[in-house]
């Protein structure tokens, strides 16, 4: 039903998982391959095609996970991998930049501020200006 060395399969992939399981810490994949090979594997079997089939396994049997440098661990003591919010600003390559200063001046506001300042041209009477105020106007 499950196909030709399904049951060695499923009884090496237990062994591994008390293995790393008791010891509590991740083994490095020599290690593993060192305890299967002493306890699953005869000398009159290819040792290369032995270890290249256990490694086919360990990958895809989803209680193990490669931690990196040859080193395998539980997938239980990993955290679980959740879905990341990423800004679509982000996704769109772009940024956002903010500004805390004060707003600035297009060019010909600023012509005008440089011109005619503000302090000069308006004296503070309730904003209203009166007539004379204006230097060189007439009214």
């Amino acid at each position: 039903m499950y196909g030709e060395g399904w049951e060695e399969k499923t009884e090496i992939l237990n062994f591994v998982y008390e293995l790393i399981k008791t010891s509590g810490h991740p083994l490095h994949y020599s290690i593993l391959m060192e305890e299967v090979a002493k306890r699953f594997f005869g000398e009159e079997e290819d040792l290369v095609r032995a270890k290249a089939r256990f490694y086919t396994w360990l990958n895809l049997d989803p209680r193990f996970t490669c931690l990196g440098q040859g080193r395998w661990g539980l997938r239980s003591w990993s955290p679980e991998k959740g879905g990341r919010r990423v800004p679509l600003l982000s996704l769109m390559h772009k940024t956002v930049e903010y500004d805390d200063g004060a707003p600035r001046l297009s060019g010909r506001e600023q012509l005008e501020e440089d011109y005619f300042p503000a302090h000069e041209v308006l004296r503070d009477k309730g904003g209203h200006l009166e007539q004379g105020e204006l230097e060189g106007e007439d009214y």
